[in-house]
């Protein structure tokens, strides 16, 4: 896991095993590969050499099939001294907020093109080479509606295997819907099809790759792209009507030639924070203007701390689940993956005021304090309006008896362990918890780490109903969930609609890659 952070003997020395946990993910720096001069790695899905022996973890039975006989091209790489260091990454900062471009359902239908590769692409108005789909970081926004299909024909132009998943979705993981365990390989083609419940939630997903191994680097390049589901809050008084803003934050690091530094080469001190592709963008709004942003964390690992100077943000929703009342911010903290609708009601007076990523974390996770927007406080003035208070009610999983409890362990053993899931490495073959369709059930998820590891489960979103043993009180259901060092928190979910297999893992990515994943199958 010091896969973000070289920087510092500190922090070397903080994991004594004396090897770089990213470095174990298998995202090694030494398979850099040229892209018209590029420093980008195109097969870097293998362990280098020097942890190969003691640190990777068991081949996931034929899901990642070519990355070791690559390994001999770590050799291949130029010296510092025969390579000068490029300049830092210097991007256009300040420009009005941009979006990315909107792909839109029709008819109930939203048939699309995904072409995933490593190309062009501009971030902070610089021309990088990267990983994109379509050329966009981030990718394009999908917009549906609840009972929409999603028709997506992802286009593998890269040099290793990709998939696609839709983050968030309550649909099935069958078949060419929501199942990462297919792999599209170099140069093929595949038609995803989702079909969302005519009661899906409305809010904010996302879509990303989920090929184990590589969805970390990946995704780390950018290929991500948020997904709104239109309806719910949409329609709630006072938020109705509202001006949106998209706030879609990625973390990543380029040098000044416009190259993607290879992932398990970048460091939380060196990376530059992106809000849709932008540095620092620039938010207007009037003098007394309420407006809703949604803000989505796309990031591989990056975990955001949110402040905004002078003004509180009154949570709405969370990772596409509308609220049952509005709940005051002066900070909110949102883990990879996290997404959170805020309402932000402007000072009555012009001026700017900085959108911030505080100081959080400690040893390879600690974040710096970064400036990630500014909103500008400008124009002919509004009277406030008042806020709305109840929302949209949920069902109260608490109240609801349950038919199984289940306990599993995120933890940190030994090597050659490193990263694991009740003592075991993911393996797509092996079903690690079996579920009742239609079943309500209680699971107490236990990190016995001293790191942070977002629990993220897919298909059915949860509750979080108790924090080591303490009840607590939920506004509605997640995703995905923080869970801090040696702690324990409680969750019930209900698995409908859908059977079949689907995963549950950490969701910073170097550790999922590494194999802190494990499997569910939902049986009849």
């Amino acid at each position: 896991m010091e896969h973000l952070h070289h920087e510092t003997t500190k922090r070397r020395r903080r994991l004594d095993r004396g090897i770089s946990r990213r470095g174990l993910v298998g995202l090694g720096a030494a398979a850099i590969a040229g892209v018209g001069g590029t420093a980008i790695g195109l097969k870097t899905g293998f362990t280098n050499d020097a942890t190969a022996a003691v640190a990777a973890p068991p081949p996931a039975h034929g899901v990642i099939t070519s990355h070791a006989a690559h390994a001999p091209h770590a050799a291949q790489v130029a010296s510092p001294e025969a390579t000068p260091a490029p300049p830092p990454f210097a991007g256009v900062s300040g420009e009005p907020l941009t979006e990315p471009p909107v792909r839109t359902s029709a008819n109930g239908v939203l048939e699309t093109t995904l072409e995933a590769k490593v190309g062009p692409a501009k971030v902070a108005g610089k021309d990088v080479t990267s990983y994109v789909y379509e050329g966009s970081f981030p990718g394009p926004t999908l917009r549906l509606h609840p009972g929409d299909t999603l028709k997506v024909q992802l286009v593998n132009g890269l040099d290793d295997i990709t998939n696609l998943h839709t983050h968030g979705f309550h649909v099935s993981p069958r078949d060419n819907s929501d199942n990462i365990f297919l792999h599209i390989n170099p140069g093929e083609t595949f038609d995803y099809e989702y079909k969302l419940p005519a009661d899906h939630s409305p809010g904010m997903y996302w879509y990303h790759p989920h090929g184990h191994g590589n969805t970390g680097k990946q995704t780390n390049g950018g290929m991500a792209g948020v997904i709104l589901i239109d309806g719910g809050l949409d329609e709630v008084p006072g938020i109705a009507g509202l001006t949106e803003r998209l706030l879609i934050l990625q973390g990543t690091e380029f040098d000044g030639n416009g190259n993607l530094i290879p992932y398990d080469n970048q460091s939380n001190v060196t990376r530059q924070r992106f809000v849709n592709g932008q540095l620092n963008p620039t938010i207007a709004i009037r003098p007394g203007e309420t407006q809703r942003w949604r803000i989505a964390n796309i990031s591989s690992d990056n975990f955001f701390l949110l402040a905004l100077a002078g003004h509180q943000l009154h949570q709405i929703a969370s990772d596409g689940n509308p609220f049952d009342v509005v709940v005051p911010q002066d900070q909110i903290l949102i883990a990879p993956s996290e997404r959170v609708e805020v309402l932000v009601q402007a000072s009555t007076q012009p001026g700017s005021h900085e959108l911030r990523t505080l100081l959080w974390g400690e040893d390879y996770q600690a974040e710096p304090d970064q400036l990630l927007a500014t909103m500008v406080v400008a124009g002919e003035a509004m009277t406030p309006a008042p806020l709305p208070t109840a929302l949209i009610p949920y069902e109260d999983l608490r109240n609801v008896p349950v038919d199984n409890v289940r306990v599993t362990t995120f933890e940190e053993p030994p090597a050659p362990l490193y990263l694991a899931i009740d003592g075991k490495h993911f393996d797509p073959n092996r079903v690690d918890q079996t579920v009742k369709l239609g079943a309500t059930e209680e699971w107490i998820v236990r990190n016995t780490s001293s790191e942070w590891h977002p629990f993220h489960i897919h298909v059915n979103d949860f509750q979080v109903v108790a924090r080591n043993g303490v009840a607590v009180d939920s506004h509605g259901y997640q995703d995905t969930v923080p869970l801090p060092p040696n702690s324990e928190t409680t969750i019930r979910m209900k698995f409908l609609d859908f059977s079949g297999k689907f995963v549950y893992h950490c969701h910073i990515l170097s550790h999922e890659d590494f194999g802190m994943m494990a499997v569910v199958e939902v049986v009849e």
